[in-house]
């Protein structure tokens, strides 16, 4: 499985840095990690040199690329690691959960997990029931249990 941990936003100097905008909570720009993209020609694999944080972005330096020319094409590039992340207890990937099964505390199944969506309060689970796609806060108040199926505590109006 691959995943996706940010994208090069633009160049940074003539020595072959880039900027990446990162798209994770967790540390995946390591020097010595391998990176990599797709391009028209194929994947395209890079070995962190350096990584230094700037404001709102990360600059680093790929082994081998020493000149803004051999990096500029790859402007806007999304950057990839097959790197799993080990999670803390109460931690998921997103991607874990959808497809899961949805039921309630009286074990009755009222849907399947289809999106996990972000939102400036946190995080929300799409859930199909089968006749409409319900949003439940993905907290502790509703959501029980998470394992082979989510277990959630359904209240009146939730679903």
């Amino acid at each position: 499985m691959t995943y996706e941990i940010g994208k090069i936003a633009n160049t940074h100097g003539i020595r072959g840095e880039v900027k990446i905008k990162t798209d994770t909570d967790f540390d995946r720009f390591v020097k010595g990690k391998t990176v990599y993209t797709t391009t028209e020609s194929g994947e395209l694999k890079f070995k962190i040199k350096t990584v230094r944080a700037a404001k709102d972005h990360l600059i680093v330096s790929f082994e081998g690329y020493d000149h803004i020319n051999q990096i500029e094409h790859l402007k806007g590039s999304i950057l990839y690691t097959t790197e799993k992340p080990k999670l803390n207890k109460g931690e998921y990937h997103f991607s874990d959960l959808i497809g899961k099964k949805v039921f309630n505390q009286h074990d009755k199944q009222v849907g399947t997990v289809k999106d996990v969506l972000e939102v400036p309060q946190g995080h929300l689970l799409q859930v199909d029931t089968g006749e409409k796609l319900a949003l439940i806060p993905f907290v502790d108040a509703f959501v029980k249990t998470i394992d082979d199926v989510i277990k959630i505590e359904e209240i009146e109006g939730l679903l």
